[in-house]
């Protein structure tokens, strides 16, 4: 948007008003949630790659209706990441990356509730941008404890998935940086960052006890679900910051 629309005080003389500080800090957020966006991809596809050992640790338990043939591997050479709503569907790349049966025509994984934090609301972009940034901070504040339950999960299942383990790493330390750029930007935008949170560590030890009960195969679910949210969420704020940026939507 322009630099009148993104003022605080349209009639304020930029000479003297926090405006170009304020522009700065929005664009440099949005260019690092758009980086980041790339690299929640990226691990969302690695996980899913490295998922495929061990994808039919379950499948004993299926219906023969639900077994089938494996894939070709020029079909899984085409795998490429899918927008996030569709990222825990038969149909896209990342399931059909595991192997039998998640490749299956009707076959989906399911969409464990993770402990703490649930995927954007239908009408989060009707909201005000602060609120959207403050859902957003709130979030990312939840995201770096489960990372890093899916990561030391993935120790335990794949210990020899070294750039799926260092991703991770990088993922939960990247929402931190994100989720405090982005606080800034609501401080500076003179807006509050919201009420008191549910403590990101409760949400990590309610995952880990589900991953420790559950076993291999909901693990496994729990993390993939963990890294789709994260998606969901990076490129969620990247969105909305891009409503603030200079150039973006009024």
């Amino acid at each position: 948007m322009s630099r009148r629309e993104g003022s605080l005080d349209p009639q304020a003389d930029s000479s003297v008003s926090p405006l170009p500080h304020l522009e700065a800090k929005i664009q440099q957020t949005h260019s690092l949630a758009r980086l980041l966006t790339k690299y929640a991809e990226q691990l969302l596809q690695e996980y899913s790659l490295c998922w495929q050992e061990c994808a039919t640790c379950e499948m004993g338990k299926l219906r023969p209706q639900e077994r089938g043939g494996g894939l070709s591997s020029q079909r899984m050479s085409r795998a490429a990441v899918a927008p996030p709503e569709a990222a825990l569907t038969a149909a896209s790349p990342q399931v059909q990356h595991q192997g039998d049966p998640f490749g299956l025509p009707g076959f989906s994984p399911p969409r464990p509730p993770v402990a703490g934090l649930s995927a954007p609301a239908p009408g989060h972009a009707g909201l005000p941008v602060p609120e959207r940034l403050r859902l957003d901070a709130a979030a990312l504040a939840v995201l770096p404890p489960l990372l890093d339950v899916v990561r030391r999960r993935q120790a335990e299942l794949n210990p020899r998935a070294a750039r799926l383990l260092r991703r991770l790493e990088d993922a939960a330390r990247q929402a931190r940086a994100l989720g405090a750029a982005v606080e800034a930007v609501l401080g500076a935008l003179g807006a509050e960052t919201g009420g008191p949170r549910a403590e990101p560590a409760t949400a990590a030890a309610a995952a880990i006890a589900a991953a420790a009960t559950g076993g291999v195969f909901p693990a496994k679910v729990l993390g993939l679900r963990v890294c789709s949210l994260y998606l969901e969420w990076v490129s969620r704020t990247e969105a909305d910051l891009g409503q603030l940026a200079p150039g973006g939507p009024a």
